[in-house]
Parts: structure tokens; C-alpha cells; sequence
């Protein structure tokens, strides 16, 4: 410490002879400016022998040390599905005019979120006929498949007993 105090005086001093010796014009004025920049660079040698000798600690394979947090990844996923679900169910009600409900089942694919399983429940089918039936569950498994993104086998669609 001793040394950076004496440092830091011996370049103010020497600045402060220069300055008396330089000339008054533009010349001093530049030379100056140069003598302030040294001392300002000599407070600063600290810092840099900071910067110099700060290392990043190497924490090896980092997958590997990351423990993640599987009871908010279970909640987090499980709301993704809950909006997915209630977006699906009125897309659904809206184009088939049907009264639904909807469950979407997932999995955690290597921390993401995959759709494993849509089952729909058809609760009313409203203004479709007996023989219509048939036609509206294949209907609203293919669209469900189509807004999901899963295959057809992965979406089951039935009527309420």
C-alpha cells in the first residue's frame, strides 16, 4: 500500500513540475491534458492488477452439477397444460358447437414439455342428430391432433355415458 501511496504522489508531483514548466499555449494545454491522464492511469493500476488476476472458477461439466427443481417443473408444466386444455375446449365448442372436456396428458421429455396423451369428453353433442355421431368424434380427433401436434392415436375422443 505503501508503495502505491508514494507512486500515486511521486506522479502528481512530477505532473505539477511539468505543468509549471510547460509553455501557455496550446501546446501546454495538450501536454497537460497528457500529464492528468497519467495520473489518473496511475490511480488505476490497482484496478487492472484486479482485472489481471481475476479468474472465472472453472466448474467443470455444468449439466452435470445443475439440480433442477422437479416439483416446480411438475407445477410449471402441469398450468401449461390446464391453458392448453381450456384453449383447446373452446376452440373446439366454437367450431363444433359441442360441449367438451378436455384433459391433456404430458410427459417431461429431457426437461421439456411434451403432449403425450388429448382426451375429450363430449358432454352434449347439441344440435347434431343420432347419425352425425360418428362423423363429429372423428372430426374433433382429427382437428384436436392438428391444434396439438400429436398424432391421431395419441387423441381420444368419446361421448359421456
Amino acid at each position: 500500500m505503501n508503495a502505491y501511496i508514494l507512486g500515486v504522489c511521486g506522479a502528481v508531483i512530477i505532473s505539477a513540475l511539468a505543468a509549471i514548466l510547460l509553455p501557455e499555449g496550446k501546446t501546454g494545454k495538450f501536454i497537460n491534458g497528457i500529464l492528468k491522464l497519467f495520473c489518473l492511469l496511475v490511480m488505476l493500476i490497482p484496478l487492472f492488477a484486479f482485472l489481471r488476476d481475476y479468474r472465472v472458477p472453472d466448474s467443470g461439466d455444468t449439466a452435470s452439477d445443475i439440480v433442477l427443481d422437479e416439483g416446480f417443473i411438475d407445477y410449471f408444466y402441469g398450468q401449461m397444460a390446464e391453458e392448453e386444455a381450456a384453449v383447446l375446449d373452446e376452440k373446439l365448442e366454437e367450431e363444433f358447437e359441442v360441449a367438451l372436456d378436455v384433459r391433456i396428458e404430458w410427459n417431461i421429455v429431457e426437461y421439456a414439455y411434451e403432449v403425450s396423451k388429448v382426451t375429450i369428453e363430449i358432454e352434449n353433442f347439441g344440435m347434431y342428430g343420432d347419425d352425425e355421431h360418428i362423423l363429429v368424434i372423428s372430426e374433433i380427433e382429427a382437428r384436436a391432433a392438428e391444434w396439438m401436434n400429436v398424432s391421431s392415436e395419441a387423441v381420444e375422443v368419446y361421448e359421456r355415458q
